[in-house]
């Protein structure tokens, strides 16, 4: 009598449905205990207690101002052409030529983190491996005001590409008194920009008690909003 033989074949799982659930849980968690926003140097938000308007203030400006407890400051532009056309214009005003190779790699670091004297070092120095941490940061006083510049330029040129003037936001410690920052707003006023935003970390819940903020804080449910 004829007997079949079995088709024995490695039993094959579907792993489509455990990703699915790994992705939901994911952003179900992200949008729950708020997503951490990445940013050059260490900064402890100031936290208020109201509702938040937004969760991602990155769409709301094209370049941020940070400020940390040291009195390290960098300037963020988000817009990869923006960045390159600012570096030429800088270099012009500082009379510094970058080479083709030194603006290919500027155009990929979102952040400026050292005094324009030093920045053709950092660009050969430079590699991706948290390269913003530990920086001397932007000179701003009144010998040299290079933030200035770079605020500036990076308004003149978003004008020249995209017919609009450059959003602006600031992300300062809460740790710093305003004459520590005072520099930045002059610097701002200056340039007659009297509207910019700013960021903190926000308790999404409308208790103002101290240990129901304490708890949260602890719990991570803080989220980033701006003004």
């Amino acid at each position: 009598m004829y007997k079949a033989k079995r088709n024995w074949l490695r039993p094959r799982a579907d792993i489509t449905p455990l990703f699915d659930i790994a992705m939901v849980t994911f952003l179900f968690l992200a949008f729950r205990w708020g997503i951490t926003f990445w940013k050059p140097m260490k900064i402890e938000e100031p936290t208020i207690s109201v509702t938040p308007q937004y969760n991602s203030p990155r769409g709301e400006f094209k370049s941020t101002v940070f400020i940390g407890r040291t009195p390290a400051v960098m300037y963020q532009l988000f817009d990869k052409d923006i960045r390159v056309e600012t570096l030429r214009q800088m270099g012009e005003i500082y009379n510094i030529n970058f080479d083709f190779a030194e603006i290919e790699k500027f155009s990929k670091i979102d952040v400026v983190c050292v005094p324009i004297a030093n920045l053709k070092k950092y660009l050969a120095e430079y590699n991706d491996k948290q390269p913003f941490f530990n920086q001397p940061g932007i000179p701003v006083g009144a010998e040299s005001n290079e933030l200035s510049d770079w605020i500036l330029q990076s308004r003149k040129v978003s004008k020249a590409l995209h017919g609009y003037d450059l959003s602006l936001a600031i992300d300062a410690d809460k740790t710093l008194l305003y004459p520590e920052i005072e520099n930045i707003f002059n610097t701002l006023g200056k340039q007659k920009l009297f509207r910019f935003q700013l960021i903190a970390s926000i308790n999404p819940s409308n208790d103002n008690s101290k240990d129901s903020e304490s708890d949260s804080m602890e719990r991570g449910q803080d989220s980033r909003v701006i003004y």
